[in-house]
């Protein structure tokens, strides 16, 4: 791992080797990103595009207040971002069914086309991922789903 020079070491072996697992996790991270971006390129979308067509269900209308829940986006960021896909022609904005105040936002059959070519492209390759075997895999997903906050769980150390 990277060393900082005058910044202090970790306190314990333990908190070095979590030290070096969460930089390493974070460079991993930046080539996840830059991997789902390449996809989300190739099929002409930016990265946050793709986010939101994926975090649509085909058929259904979201409220776009809840999507930008959703998605952790400010509500203004999510204005700009629907209105360039909706001049793309990928989603509808029309009044939520219960409230004509509310905006919704839906896919259409272009939007439902790009959300499954990009996804489509994106599984289908490891990407960073691509050195591991099977075995390591698996490993490597049984971990993460250990590091998954339980419901009720605060921020703070586990061991």
């Amino acid at each position: 791992m990277a060393a900082y020079p005058g910044l202090a070491a970790p306190s314990s072996e333990y908190l070095r080797l979590v030290k070096d697992a969460s930089l390493g996790m974070l460079a991993l991270s930046d080539r996840l990103r830059q991997h789902w971006a390449a996809h989300a390129g190739a099929v002409g979308l930016t990265s946050a595009q793709a986010k939101l067509l994926i975090s649509l269900v085909p058929g259904e209308a979201v409220p776009m207040r809840e999507l930008a829940g959703r998605l952790d986006y400010d509500a203004s960021n999510l204005t700009s971002l629907a209105d360039r896909l909706q001049a793309r022609g990928a989603v509808t904005r029309r009044p939520a069914a219960g409230d004509r105040r509310v905006k919704a936002l839906s896919l259409t059959p272009e939007g439902e086309r790009l959300r499954e070519r990009f996804w489509r492209q994106l599984v289908e390759d490891p990407g960073p991922l691509a050195p591991l075997n099977e075995a390591e895999i698996r490993a490597l997903t049984t971990l993460l789903a250990r590091l998954e906050p339980a419901p009720d769980e605060g921020p703070g150390p586990r061991r």
